[in-house]
């Protein structure tokens, strides 16, 4: 999401609205605005928090459905790296040259005269060529991988399955980030939007190790909280509220228009409900 933070600063202060304000209507923290607008996404608690975040601030904008804004969210797919069969292509290229001197000096040419007959290296031209070539071969590899993988094989082909030899070019799966580890217990409370032609809201009063707050939140907007060891939640309407701890989505904790109350502490193993 490079560059998101730019445009979400620049809009907010055309708007000509202060981080204070962006804070009191979103419940999101100010230093957590600040970060998404150095995109110094990594202060954030996970990247759970970092999309709802964003999508919030967005939203409060106004401006989550703009053309440039939706095109910078879209999912970014890695540049294929093929510098390895370029390297290749040159090396083959070497060993065709060399095998050509070698002939010529067994039917009897001076060894003397052996740069005359060496091939000029490759030219910025070859190269594009080579490079076309090696990029068309991998997504013939590719489309044809795609093609097998679509056709229905039938139940009862006594025949084993025959092992495709895997080729060099394949690369690496994508290393997973760790997954962010917490001190205590992060909450994340979410008003959902349930019914299209209604504007969900809630009523909750959240107690984090003993200190009580309560909120009115409507749908769309989003309240994180913190604390050390025990989060006690009075939620009103609590089938419209998405519930996440430590970046694990609990859903919500009963249906709409109920009155819920629900405790949670935190275990050696992450965190569990008090009964």
């Amino acid at each position: 999401m490079k560059g998101i933070g730019e445009i979400l600063k620049k809009e907010r202060e055309a708007q000509k609205i202060t981080l204070e304000q962006v804070e009191e209507t979103t419940k999101i923290r100010r230093k957590y605005l600040e970060a998404i607008e150095r995109e110094a996404f990594e202060v954030l608690p996970g990247e759970v928090y970092v999309k709802g975040f964003v999508a919030t601030y967005l939203k409060y904008l106004g401006i989550k459905n703009r053309p440039d804004v939706v095109e910078l969210m879209k999912p970014k797919d890695p540049p294929v790296d093929i510098s390895e069969q370029i390297a290749a292509a040159e090396q083959i290229h070497k060993e065709q040259a060399s095998r050509k001197l070698q002939r010529s000096d067994k039917h009897g040419k001076k060894k003397e005269v052996k740069e005359v007959f060496e091939e000029p290296p490759l030219t910025q031209n070859t190269k594009m060529i080579l490079l076309i070539s090696i990029t068309a071969i991998v997504v013939l590899f590719i489309l044809q991988g795609l093609y097998s993988i679509s056709q229905p094989k039938p139940n009862d082909d006594p025949q084993p399955p025959a092992i495709t030899e895997v080729q060099d070019t394949v690369e690496p799966a994508p290393v997973e980030p760790p997954a962010p580890t917490y001190q205590g217990l992060e909450m994340t409370l979410e008003i959902l939007n349930l019914d299209p032609n209604k504007k969900e809201k809630s009523w909750m009063k959240v107690t984090a190790d003993g200190q009580a707050t309560e909120y009115n939140l409507t749908e769309g907007q989003m309240q994180a909280v913190q604390a050390d060891t025990q989060i006690d939640l009075h939620l009103g309407n609590a089938g419209v509220v998405k519930v996440t701890i430590n970046g694990e989505d609990l859903g919500t904790l009963g249906a709409p228009g109920k009155v819920v109350k629900q405790s949670y502490r935190l275990t050696d193993d992450g965190f569990a409900p008090v009964e």
